[in-house]
């Protein structure tokens, strides 16, 4: 199997910098980005996934399936290598280019500026990496999936099926980088999740009391059991607490 490839940081700095200037926007309308094969790098140690492309359904109610897939096709990614925002962007341009096109609807763009806005927000680290079109999905997997399951992508499934939790400040905020917490979190909720009268709240409010308690505490230390535990004893105040209430809390202490 070939190893995989990237855009050098240079080329790809250029072509989002034009972006940026609205200039060569109708290429992220073509049936495949003309990158110039001329900036192209071998990535060491990772292979080239074979049929990705045919794996990736480019709709939201895909993601979880297209999450999956990326995750699967890079077993061997490092976290290390994952943060690395020249691989992602590449992707974009490149393999995965008609899927992100697609998935983010950029011929259908009214004009110029939505086009632009598109590509940002999605094929760049624009709104950072947990938003990213193709880094996120794989992050999202990477922090979810239980190895000790004998459904490991059970408690990825439910994150990805349920939009509040995915987008409301859960999915995308500091707490759920770290492992145990995102598992302990989310075991919870499942485990509880007939229980929960708003779930808005709750991905609101946990997120700031996480956000909170780490400035006191070493999180990235403690356990899933130790997550779980929180939630039990915090999930009546959690959802009687505001959005406004929770987000007003959390800047008191920052």
């Amino acid at each position: 199997m070939a190893l995989q490839t990237i855009l050098k940081k240079s080329y790809l700095e250029t072509v989002f910098e034009e972006v940026e200037q609205g200039i060569g926007l109708d290429r992220f309308k073509e049936d495949m980005f003309p990158y110039d094969e001329n900036f192209l790098l071998v990535t060491p140690q990772v292979k080239h996934p074979e049929n990705l492309l045919g794996q990736l359904k480019a709709t939201t109610d895909g993601d979880f399936q297209s999450a999956i897939a990326i995750y699967n096709a890079y077993p061997t990614l490092t976290p290390l290598q994952a943060i690395n925002v020249q691989f992602w962007e590449s992707l974009c341009l490149t393999d995965a280019f008609p899927y992100m096109r697609d998935r983010w609807h950029l011929r259908d763009s009214k004009d110029d500026e939505e086009l632009k806005r598109g590509i940002i927000n999605h094929f760049t680290m624009e709104n950072g990496l947990m938003r990213h079109g193709l880094g996120g999905l794989w992050w999202l997997v990477h922090l979810t999936v239980d190895e000790d399951r004998d459904q490991r992508f059970e408690l990825t499934e439910m994150l990805f099926k349920n939009y509040t939790l995915r987008f409301i400040r859960l999915g995308v905020g500091k707490v759920i980088q770290h492992k145990e917490a995102a598992i302990g979190i989310l075991q919870f909720i499942k485990d509880n999740e007939r229980y929960i009268t708003s779930m808005e709240n709750v991905a609101n409010s946990l997120t700031s009391y996480f956000n909170k308690l780490g400035a006191v505490k070493q999180l990235t230390f403690l356990d899933r059991h130790f997550f779980y535990h929180e939630m039990e004893e915090h999930i009546d105040e959690f959802m009687n607490t505001s959005n406004r209430d929770a987000q007003n809390s959390e800047g008191e202490v920052q």
